[in-house]
């Protein structure tokens, strides 16, 4: 009655929602970061672009940054619930949609084709391929492809100019390159991740036979 028999802990402790959960909580801390630092190079760039400057007031700048501070708090608030243990698969979708709207409001308003918060695609793409694996590497390129297109649809001809990378089809090109290599190492990472995971689980439950098998050929 007073033994008590080691066991092995349920499996989807070790590969289910939780893992989920903790990847959005942890994006949920870089946002906090990245409002920071996006909010001071708008800042920046309203200092010495005058362009930039005739079209993001300051009170402009700021509603942007409360925005995303709305944003991810109700992302943080949500996550963070006492007894929130799961998470509905389609929300980390729904996450990256919006991060990848609220990069396309910057690059709109800080010169379309000419826009540095193009870079920050390249960013978030590394970031969620790393994170998720080859399906959200293509989802995010494929976004990409539609957000991107979009916005430069609303682009006055005198901004239709080609960037620093060159025209617009080779920076597609380039972030459908870095989608499919980055996701392929993604997915070759988390292969072998998973790979560990079965080996120590195996580990795990030897150690329990192991000890099963002491205690039963104990002498009394």
């Amino acid at each position: 009655m007073g033994d008590s028999t080691p066991t092995t802990p349920p499996r989807d402790v070790i590969e289910g929602w939780e893992s989920e959960r903790d990847s959005e909580r942890a994006k949920v801390t870089a946002r906090w970061f990245a409002i920071v630092v996006l909010l001071g190079a708008l800042f920046w760039i309203r200092r010495h672009d005058p362009v930039v400057a005739a079209h993001v007031s300051r009170l402009t700048a700021w509603e942007l940054a409360l925005a995303g501070v709305l944003m991810t708090a109700a992302e943080a608030i949500y996550l963070w619930k006492p007894g929130r243990v799961q998470i509905p698969r389609w929300m980390k979708y729904l996450t990256v949609t919006g991060d990848m709207g609220f990069i396309s409001v910057l690059i709109a308003l800080t010169g379309y084709t000419h826009s540095p918060f193009f870079f920050v695609y390249f960013v978030f793409l590394i970031s969620n391929c790393l994170r998720y694996g080859l399906l959200m590497s293509l989802f995010v390129a494929a976004t990409f492809n539609i957000l991107y297109v979009f916005v430069l649809g609303f682009a006055p001809a005198s901004e239709r100019l080609p960037s620093v990378l060159g025209g617009e089809g080779l920076k597609i090109v380039a972030f459908w390159a870095v989608a499919l290599y980055g996701g392929a190492i993604s997915a070759r990472i988390r292969r072998q991740g998973n790979q560990l995971r079965v080996y120590e689980e195996t580990i795990r439950e030897q150690r329990v036979e192991i000890a099963l098998l002491g205690r039963t050929t104990a002498p009394n």
